[in-house]
């Protein structure tokens, strides 16, 4: 038993620090920005399960502080596989008391084919009533496959279809990732909502069947950030709702319909509040239907996107931009988007380099780069940020290479010998990321533009002088 004259609220807050990982993954005070460094989800699950082995090592210690944790173990739960679900179920079903804990339910699945069981999370949503952050990443079960004889637990599964779950989130909840997989519910019980991630899931044998959003205007006065594979179509009932708090917007779709009038409808609601837009598709998927025609007829017209979003500050696109030959002299960033006045900030999202004769990293790239470095584009422009990794992994690569070869002949001669035709694409494959970025930031320099890595950290002079270039 440890003894101390601190008072239990001062070994909370002690555990509380100890157990606290590099962000707070049940923060509900945060506004989700998709500015936010990228983790892919290995990355992810890793540093969760790192998490949770320190928080039991720390209930080990003795029956006090095992009381003491039960509230950080239970706050925040990753459901990766689907035993984990029903263990949880079970274990909450008969001791009803760990679930008050529970403040954020994490559904994505470790293996496509291992989904969760609907009924289990339901039972979990049950016993979680201060549930204040809930995702879903396409990881609930959609029916039972089965061939064995039907069993109680076959019945119960069937009483509770995925969609049915939104019915069981509390009215207080605060973030949502939600996916719908047959029908849209109502998001108007959700009024605390700040943040709301929506995706559909339709299976292969039904592509061309999409739920439909309720019809009746829905009113989110606290959503501040919304990201979305919405189509067009549905568009038209988002620019219905009422959204006086959104401010940051991502488009995730590849079927978006730029000419569709609900497009547009859309931004003329709420652009004005809008200051940070990712476009996740790439522009050269809306390259040939850009142009909108007005409803009273006439020529086609370019859609404005800038003059629909006035106080845009931070803009996110992908990388493999298509050239209009309309204006031949230099490449947009993104179509929809060519220029604006206000942008501070614009990240450049999955930079990936190919073989040595890759054409599009050889000359588009650059164009790209070059383009959204131009002063009449972008004239506010103060920041360009790398939302992959690899210009931090291709310098990390370079400096192990470094301190390897600076340990003497033999040891070269050693790392040579070993190379592997893999490995050496991945060298080659960082000279052209680290020459690439070097480039960048000379007309960054240039430009009096501040170049970010993925952390929103600046690089500078210094740090191309420890990885051995001369600026």
């Amino acid at each position: 038993m440890v003894t101390t004259d601190l008072p239990p609220e001062i070994w909370i807050l002690v555990l509380r620090f100890a157990t606290l990982s590099n962000f707070n993954p049940v923060d509900t005070a945060h506004t989700v920005s998709f500015l936010d460094p990228p983790h892919s989800f290995q990355l992810r699950l890793a540093a969760y399960r790192t998490s949770m082995r320190q928080k039991r090592c720390l209930a080990l210690v003795c029956r006090q502080w095992r009381s003491w944790t039960s509230e950080f173990i239970y706050e925040y739960v990753w459901i990766s596989k689907s035993q984990h679900a029903a263990k949880l179920a079970r274990t909450l079903s008969t001791s009803s008391l760990h679930g008050c804990w529970i403040r954020r339910v994490h559904v994505e699945s470790q293996s496509p084919f291992d989904k969760c069981n609907p009924a289990d999370l339901r039972t979990i949503l049950d016993h979680a009533p201060c549930l204040e952050i809930y995702n879903d990443h396409r990881s609930i079960r959609l029916s039972l496959m089965s061939i064995n004889k039907p069993s109680a637990r076959d019945d119960e599964e069937k009483k509770c279809k995925p969609d049915d779950l939104f019915n069981f989130l509390p009215n207080k909840l605060r973030k949502l990732s939600w996916t719908t997989y047959e029908c849209m519910p109502s998001f108007a019980v959700l009024e605390h909502l700040t943040f709301l991630e929506l995706h559909f899931h339709v299976p292969v044998d039904a592509m061309n069947v999409r739920p439909a959003l309720p019809n009746q205007p829905l009113s989110l006065p606290r959503l501040q950030s919304l990201q979305t594979s919405l189509n067009a179509k549905d568009f038209s009932l988002l620019a219905s709702w009422n959204l006086p708090a959104l401010r940051n917007l991502s488009l995730q779709s590849t079927d978006i319909n730029c000419s569709s009038p609900s497009f547009t409808d859309f931004f003329v609601a709420h652009g004005n509040n809008i200051i940070q837009l990712e476009l996740g598709h790439s522009s050269s998927s809306i390259l040939d239907q850009h142009y909108i025609t007005p409803v009273a007829g006439g020529t086609a017209r370019p859609i404005d996107l800038a003059a629909l979003l006035p106080n845009l500050l931070e803009f996110i696109c992908s990388p493999n931009a298509e050239w209009n030959w309309e204006n031949p002299d230099w490449l947009a960033p993104h179509e929809l988007l060519p220029a604006h006045p206000t942008v501070r900030l614009i990240g450049i999202r999955g930079i990936v380099f190919g073989d040595e004769g890759d054409g599009h990293s050889q000359f588009v790239l650059p164009e790209q780069m070059r383009g959204l470095l131009r002063p009449e584009a972008f004239p506010s422009l103060r920041y360009v940020r790398d939302m992959g990794r690899g210009l931090y992994e291709s310098a990390r690569r370079h400096q192990r290479k470094s301190s390897i070869e600076s340990a003497g002949t033999a040891s070269r001669r050693n790392v040579i010998g070993r190379d592997s035709i893999q490995e050496k694409d991945i060298r080659m494959a960082d000279a052209e990321t680290i020459r690439f970025w070097k480039m960048v930031w000379k007309g960054c320099h240039a430009r009096g533009v501040y170049l970010e890595d993925w952390e929103g950290v600046n690089v500078t002079a210094n740090d191309w002088r420890r990885l051995g270039f001369e600026v």
